[in-house]
């Protein structure tokens, strides 16, 4: 028989993950006015990509960017996780809110956060913990144009766990946090 686990836990991540994504912010700014950050040709545009590399370990994810001219991007969009590490399955509903910063032409650095509320199944306990929870990550990439509209945008980087409430048996041992992510996308400039 499963039964729902209702005690609220939370995980606060460490410092030193705190400060890496300060460093990258900062790393933002002082690139924001310098001559390479502004010897960029992105126009006022539209886009809509998703990924070809998460959903190798069941995250599906669509993100809609807006660019309103010059080096910043930001971008929104829904993301299911369903994947299983350890004993902890996700069944993941997020949304993904982000931020681009153009450093030299399409060369850029970003920032997402994916708050989600996620009920993970335990197989120690065959329990559901319901609960909520942001990832954060930050990450490098360039934007490669292809015929017409079409792009893919290597952007490879950190994913880290900021916040879990709820956390199930052994959550430490199955989430791996931080972890490298091999993000790829593909998209269109609308």
């Amino acid at each position: 028989m499963k039964k729902n686990n209702t005690h609220m836990e939370k995980k606060i991540l460490k410092p030193g993950f705190h400060f890496s994504v300060l460093l990258v912010f900062g790393l933002m700014l002082i690139v924001h006015d310098s001559p390479l950050a502004q010897d960029t040709d992105n126009s006022s545009e539209w886009s809509v990509a998703t990924s070809l590399t998460y959903p190798i370990v069941r995250i599906y994810q669509v993100q809609i960017s807006y660019n309103p001219g010059g080096n910043h991007e930001y971008f929104f969009g829904p993301a299911y996780q369903n994947f299983k590490s350890g004993s902890i399955t996700s069944h993941a509903m997020t949304l993904i809110l982000g931020y681009r910063y153009y450093v030299w032409r399409d060369l850029h650095l970003e920032a997402e956060l994916w708050p989600a509320y996620n009920p993970m199944y335990s197989d120690l306990t065959e329990s559901t913990y319901r609960g909520v929870e942001i990832w954060g990550e930050i990450k490098i990439g360039y934007k490669i144009s292809f015929y017409r509209n079409l792009f893919i945008q290597p952007s490879p980087g950190i994913g880290f766990g900021i916040l879990r409430t709820n956390e199930p048996p052994d959550f430490n041992e199955g989430i791996k946090s931080p972890i490298f992510v091999p993000q790829l996308l593909i998209g269109l400039k609308l």
